[in-house]
């Protein structure tokens, strides 16, 4: 990496900043002074500052999603296509889906190279907040829904109910713990099946204003809401 790009991502100081400290001889590479922008600084290498060691700091990336159906997280599905070719123009190198969403669910779907990020989402017992408009094979009953609502084994249903202006195989839910493929065993043992599993929100992020199929990067403000969530 050159060697004024290298500084700018320490995010000590910008890169024409960075220039002009070069330009002072106030850079020194291995402890000897460089002037050179175009210097390249190869793996190992010391870059200091008035002595101050320089260090390149690492920048996630986070992506969200407004997921079509018959895409899937997993590159094994074979029955849908692979999340990732949905962003070829936005480079998928290093992206990992914070959690699975399958060929039938739709909706806020987040990517990140923050693996960090990632294991303490799926962490056992975490609450992160999510929800969802379910679309069941047939109606349900106010009986099953209080049914499924008593269900605290492997997963934390918040609250569930018919939605107005929807017919009665649909229901609104809020999850805390639990994954999307846990919620449809539990479903399916009371004999039901989901038809669509569509997310508006997650872990304090909606898909407000993106629509379906579309993508854009998280906002520094989403970014700390987030993290403040969890």
């Amino acid at each position: 990496m050159r060697l004024n790009k290298y500084i700018a991502h320490t995010r000590y100081c910008t890169r024409r900043e960075a220039s002009r400290l070069l330009a002072r001889g106030e850079i020194k590479v291995n402890n000897k002074v460089v002037k050179e922008e175009s210097y390249r600084v190869m793996e190992g290498d010391e870059v200091t500052h008035l002595n101050k060691p320089l260090q390149e700091q690492i920048v996630y990336r986070y992506l969200l999603i407004n997921k079509p159906k018959h895409f899937s997280t997993d590159i094994g599905d074979k029955d849908s296509k692979y999340i990732m070719g949905l962003i070829k123009k936005e480079d998928p190198t290093g992206l990992i889906a914070v959690d699975h969403m399958g060929p039938k669910s739709v909706g806020l779907l987040l990517l990140t190279s923050d693996k960090a990020l990632v294991e303490k989402l799926n962490q056992k017992n975490r609450k992160v907040r999510r929800v969802y408009l379910i679309e069941l094979n047939k109606d349900i009953e106010k009986k099953d829904i209080n049914k499924l609502l008593k269900d605290r084994k492997t997963i934390k249903i918040e609250s569930a109910s018919h939605v107005d202006g929807y017919q009665a195989n649909y229901i609104g839910l809020e999850m805390t713990i639990g994954s999307e493929n846990i919620l449809k065993g539990v479903i399916n043992r009371m004999g039901f099946e989901i038809q669509r599993i569509d997310r508006s929100y997650y872990a304090g992020l909606t898909k407000k204003d993106l629509k379906r199929g579309w993508i854009r990067p998280l906002q520094e403000m989403e970014e700390r809401m987030m993290k403040h969530f969890i």
